[in-house]
């Protein structure tokens, strides 16, 4: 009977969790917007030019980027903070689940990128982490977050269709010399073999991959999302399965 008694606790106390953390996300924005900011770090103008950038780029290609950003994460991850939000709000489309969420906690100084189903082949994780730590961070650490914000959105929109490029790493350019070097002394040793009536064969092949696209607490929030253009007709739907890269500045 006590062990029944303390199955039952147990399961209370699972339940009690499982329910604040699902009142942690905050409810859909309305009216829609692809930009809230709960922090006030924005001014309007700010956050109207990214609403309307975002709107205009969700008309032409049904993507849809939701850019917000929170006081305080409250302990929770933010990865998983944001693919809840993700879920929750339904951002992108049902069919093409083709949604990504840019989440920012200005007091844990945090940042992640969140995507879809649909755009994780556009966006992999390795791009995302490099617009965190590239693109975004710097400016976050001059605190121009508007800046950071506005050409990680870029980045992000440039990926999705396709047009950014990860630049490879230091290490990937060396090997890539020494493969250069080592054809050069194969060249040589063929050429000097053939002049001696012989030689052998000798060869090689690289690969190069590539990786692979709120919560009212203590208080809730305060703050205003941008001035839409009037074109975001809301979310769609889409689905979120935990792709996505964090960083922190």
């Amino acid at each position: 009977m006590r062990f029944i008694k303390s199955i039952g606790c147990i399961l209370l106390c699972w339940m009690f969790i499982q329910s604040g953390s699902a009142q942690d996300i905050p409810a859909r924005p309305s009216p829609p917007m692809l930009v809230n900011d709960f922090t006030q770090t924005l001014t309007q103008d700010q956050a109207a030019s990214l609403e309307n950038k975002l709107v205009a780029f969700d008309d032409s290609t049904s993507t849809q980027i939701a850019v917000v950003l929170v006081p305080s994460l409250n302990g929770a991850d933010i990865s998983d903070f944001a693919l809840k939000l993700g879920r929750s709000w339904g951002v992108g489309g049902k069919d093409y689940n083709n949604g990504v969420v840019l989440l920012i906690s200005i007091a844990d100084r945090k940042i992640n990128i969140s995507t879809g189903y649909g755009v994780e082949g556009a966006l992999p994780d390795i791009t995302a982490k490099h617009i965190i730590e590239e693109v975004i961070k710097p400016n976050f650490k001059g605190q121009d977050y508007y800046r950071g914000i506005d050409e990680g959105t870029n980045a992000i929109i440039q990926a999705v269709k396709g047009e950014y490029n990860t630049p490879r790493s230091k290490e990937r350019g060396k090997s890539g010399a020494q493969l250069i070097m080592v054809i050069i002394i194969v060249i040589i040793i063929l050429s000097l073999g053939s002049r001696g009536g012989g030689g052998t064969m000798m060869g090689g092949r690289s690969r190069r991959g590539f990786g692979p696209v709120f919560f009212p607490m203590g208080g809730g929030f305060g703050g205003s999302g941008g001035s839409s253009s009037g074109g975001f007709g809301g979310f769609g739907g889409g689905s979120f399965g935990g792709g996505g890269a964090s960083g922190g500045w």
